[in-house]
């Protein structure tokens, strides 16, 4: 089995355009924050979401990931190091369920590498 990977909303767009191939070992995760910024820009909002639903194990929000995040923002906080929060929930899931972000905005999220992000390739 391949790695664990929760692929970033840039990379999902890239990928269901042909323009990134997904590893079939790895295991494709995707944050319910991923899942609202991609089927918002869809047609077919039901079908968009049950394809992604087919296609990704989806990581719903959970306590675990809502509190982590708001210890994380705090610090953040205090040390005027801010993230947008769409950021933030998806890159603390990462966190959280031990997953490797693909992202090509590694900018958006490497103040989090300071709590354990790790990024895919």
């Amino acid at each position: 089995m391949g790695e664990r990977i929760l692929v970033d909303t840039d990379c999902l767009i890239d990928y269901y355009k042909g323009e990134l191939e997904l590893n079939p070992e790895d295991s494709h995760h995707i944050s319910e924050i991923t899942v609202y910024e991609f089927i918002r820009g869809t047609k077919d909002v039901k079908e968009a979401k049950r394809i992604l639903e087919e296609s990704f194990f989806i990581v719903w929000l959970d306590n675990e990931i809502l509190e982590k995040a708001s210890e994380i923002w705090r610090s953040l906080k205090a040390s005027g190091r801010l993230v947008e929060d769409r950021d933030l929930i998806i890159g603390v899931t990462a966190v959280v369920k031990r997953l490797k972000l693909l992202t090509r905005n590694t900018k958006h999220y490497d103040v989090l590498k300071a709590y354990e992000l790790t990024f895919y390739r």
